[in-house]
């Protein structure tokens, strides 16, 4: 059978099955045996085998297990809440903002509640509307998502085209400016009433030990690039010893933490990944689309929206939709950065526009909001920064 329709066989079968409510890692594993079993028979099980013990599977599992880590740790450990009495006290209003920006560096599932919990007393005091704190916590809580190494959408997107951390960052930094400036277009009056708290020795040293973890981050893994599966076990370590948390905290850390389903999710994801390069797929797909004539990038935008919207979470496109665009992304030393930014962009706007996103249900429902009203605040931004993602792309 044609390789390029397996495909997508493969892929209206994970979305079906998705939309079914079978867990996206059960639904890609499916989608995978597929894919391998209508274009290589019996071999897909020795490439399962090859991919699930290799090295890069088990080092890109010990990432985000770790990372997951580091975020219910700074909840569970109280460092969070230190930071929002911190922020709350220096910036006022805008750490309605702030908070779920910093919050936004640490991955972790529906992780836009934990936001949401940290702004009640702020929300009662400046009588936010909840439509409107629905909207600013939700959608402040992911620009980091396209160029953070923490998020298994980045992590596995790097993988899939075989670069850098680095290159990843420089190509996809146009996605969270874009998300930024479409925030800040809805919220001129919470920057009109910033009023900048003097900066004491006390507050200073407050904010680092809120967010020394993170710090160890950057510092590590970013500027002195040591390998993100030795640099966030090491944060771990270094918030334990300081923190020293009880059996009962540990217990409901690893509780949330060591959760089959991420396993399987990592294992799915690489597994399909690997099969769809093995097999020619998106290659072939591709050279379809030439014979056509139809605009790749437009296709590949479509796609990857599309992808998201359907799925309604990040490491959807980077792990369905990605391994697919190879030929448009190109992998290694034929990366082409902007196209990755294109595929991120479309990638993230479907995820922030799905009513299936997490997030936006969990935000929703604890702050009693109207959905369809706050869509009038999402579908503007969700505009502004498609506009600005094509204008980063065709400039």
């Amino acid at each position: 059978m044609d390789p390029s329709l397996t495909l997508f066989i493969s892929i209206f079968l994970i979305l079906t099955l998705i939309r079914l409510r079978v867990n996206v890692s059960v639904a890609i594993f499916v989608g995978a045996f597929v894919l391998g079993l209508l274009t290589i028979g019996f071999e897909t099980f020795e490439r399962m085998f090859l991919v699930i013990t290799s090295f890069q599977t088990l080092r890109l599992l010990i990432i985000v297990i770790s990372a997951f880590t580091l975020g219910f740790s700074m909840q569970e450990l109280g460092l969070l809440k230190r930071l929002c009495t911190t922020i709350s006290g220096v910036i006022g209003k805008l750490s309605l903002v702030i908070l779920p920006a910093i919050v936004g560096f640490l991955p972790m599932p529906g992780g836009a509640l934990v936001s949401a919990i940290m702004l009640t007393d702020l929300v009662r005091q400046y009588e936010v509307k909840s439509e409107e704190v629905t909207f600013v916590n939700y959608w402040f809580r992911h620009p980091w998502v396209p160029i953070w190494p923490l998020y298994p959408s980045f992590i596995i997107g790097a993988m899939v085209v075989e670069v850098s951390y680095l290159k990843i960052i420089e190509a996809c930094y146009p996605v969270t400016v874009g998300m930024i400036l479409a925030g800040i277009v809805f919220l001129r009056r919470y920057l009109c009433s910033l009023k900048l708290s003097k900066l004491k020795l006390r507050i200073v040293k407050d904010l680092i030990l809120s967010l020394y973890p993170l710090i160890i981050v950057v510092i590590f893994a970013i500027i002195l690039k040591i390998d993100l599966a030795i640099t966030l076990p090491f944060a771990v370590l270094l918030l334990y010893l300081h923190k020293r948390p009880n059996v009962v905290q540990l217990k409901k850390i690893l509780k949330r933490t060591i959760d089959p389903k991420i396993v399987i999710l990592i294992f799915a994801v690489m597994f399909y990944k690997d099969l769809i390069t093995y097999t020619h797929s998106a290659q072939i797909f591709f050279n379809h689309l030439r014979e056509l004539n139809f605009p790749t990038p437009i296709a590949s935008f479509l796609l990857a929206f599309v992808v998201g919207f359907a799925v309604g979470i990040e490491i959807s496109y980077s792990a369905i939709a990605l391994p697919l665009l190879t030929a448009f992304t190109g992998i290694g030393s034929s990366f082409i950065p902007k196209n990755l930014m294109l595929v991120f962009g479309a990638g993230l706007l479907g995820v922030m526009m799905s009513p299936l996103h997490l997030c936006l249900i969990l935000t929703s429902e604890y702050y009693s909001a109207d959905l369809g009203r706050v869509y009038r605040y999402l579908i503007p931004a969700g505009v502004i920064l498609a506009v600005i993602v094509w204008l980063a792309y065709l400039i």
